[in-house]
């Protein structure tokens, strides 16, 4: 019974660590995508600052200015969503350990009280038939002294008549010599 559940518990795991590899396979791609966009925006913002480079200086200073600026901020919400997965996934794993080690102590104390409550049983058992078997050896022993004592009074039946007939035949032969 317990192989069973314990068992359980290691397919709810196994599914359970499928799901967090499965989140961190999504997270890994997320990031890959993002990781593409950062290198397409700076594509785009090296091209952008190739062509305002014909424009005028300080023009161009701020055209530069605010390409690093939306860099930065497209690399800021990379990491925030990169570290919002790892989060995620992290708690995640958090939970279903924690969900996992009280569904193990809940079976365990189920097997303990299943094992209590066997022993129990088993003693109760145990009791029963040891208070049968002194009845029946008590009954036994009635039985044997009831047959003693029909069995004496039987012989003494048999040996009161055995000495009648003899007393007969010793009659019968005396009236037959005399």
């Amino acid at each position: 019974m317990s192989n069973d559940k314990i068992d359980q518990l290691k397919q709810f795991a196994a599914k359970d660590l499928e799901q967090t590899k499965a989140d961190f396979q999504q997270a890994k791609d997320k990031v890959s995508e993002l990781g593409s966009d950062i290198k397409q925006k700076g594509q785009e913002t090296v091209e952008d600052v190739k062509n305002f480079a014909a424009k005028d200086i300080d023009q161009t200073k701020a055209d530069l200015q605010q390409a690093k600026d939306k860099a930065n901020e497209l690399k800021q919400k990379g990491e925030q969503a990169l570290d919002d997965l790892k989060t995620n996934a992290s708690d995640q794993y958090g939970e279903s350990k924690a969900a996992l080690s009280a569904k193990a102590d809940e079976l365990k104390e189920k097997l303990a009280d299943t094992q209590h409550a066997a022993k129990e049983k088993l003693d109760h058992l145990k009791e029963e038939a040891t208070h049968k078997l002194e009845d029946a050896k008590a009954k036994a022993a009635e039985l044997k002294d009831e047959a003693a004592a029909k069995f004496d009074d039987l012989k003494a039946q048999a040996s009161s008549k055995l000495d009648d007939l003899k007393k007969a035949a010793t009659d019968t032969i005396n009236k037959f010599k005399g």
